[in-house]
């Protein structure tokens, strides 16, 4: 098996890349859609708040990643190559199993949070952020723990429930920008008038996460 046929075929194809001008469907190679899942895995990983799901990517990546181990199978274990293709495939495993905890770990701490800010998504016919799966054990995670909270104020009426967990918007993150950007506003949080900088393509900074999350969201830059 030569390196062309790592990732199968050379061209993945049906990838959303969300490019509202070119209706075309996108092409991506592998490496680049290895390169785009290790962004996603580090921006949720960075980001105190759980960001829109890259479950596409993840799809695609899975089912190469069994196309590769099929094909592992028909080398011989004394064969060097072998080896070494089973580390990426491990690799590549851990990767999108880490983004997926992450995701599933932010669910669980902030789910009453996230479920409000889906449903005011789905009532301005915005994109959801949670793909249905993740919605569906957000739901049902947060229905047990209504149970467990009552079932605990039932035996103590004295017990008060906790105010909604959010994240911290405004907690700082390091980035590296991909594109050059001007006029990013440095949102401290105050509600004043906050100063102005320029990204340069390449530059890696430390502000804080809100004044930057739509440029995460876009890939314009990406946490590191």
């Amino acid at each position: 098996m030569d390196e062309d046929d790592f990732l199968g075929e050379n061209t993945v194809e049906n990838i959303d890349m969300e490019d509202d001008d070119d209706d075309d469907e996108a092409q991506i190679s592998p490496p680049e859609l290895i390169q785009l899942m290790e962004e996603a895995w580090l921006n949720e990983k960075f980001s105190p708040e759980i960001l829109p799901h890259k479950t596409e990517i993840v799809e695609i990546l899975l089912g190469q990643l069994a196309y590769i181990e099929e094909n592992l199978k028909k080398l011989k274990n004394t064969d060097f190559k072998r080896g070494l293709h089973q580390m990426e495939v491990d690799r590549l495993r851990f990767l999108i199993t880490s983004y997926l905890r992450v995701r599933v770990e932010k669910i669980e701490i902030y789910s009453t949070h996230i479920i409000e800010q889906e449903r005011l998504r789905a009532q301005n016919n915005e994109d959801m952020y949670l793909n249905q799966n993740e919605l569906v054990f957000a739901q049902e995670y947060e229905q047990g723990l209504k149970q467990h909270f009552d079932s605990i104020m039932s035996f103590c009426p004295e017990v008060t429930p906790s105010p909604i967990v959010a994240p911290n918007l405004q907690s700082m993150v390091f980035l590296k920008s991909k594109e050059d950007v001007e006029g990013v506003v440095m949102d401290d949080g105050s509600g004043e008038d906050n100063e102005l900088i320029d990204l340069t393509q390449g530059s890696q900074v430390l502000v804080s996460y809100m004044s930057v999350a739509n440029l995460v969201k876009k890939g314009d830059v990406h946490l590191i």
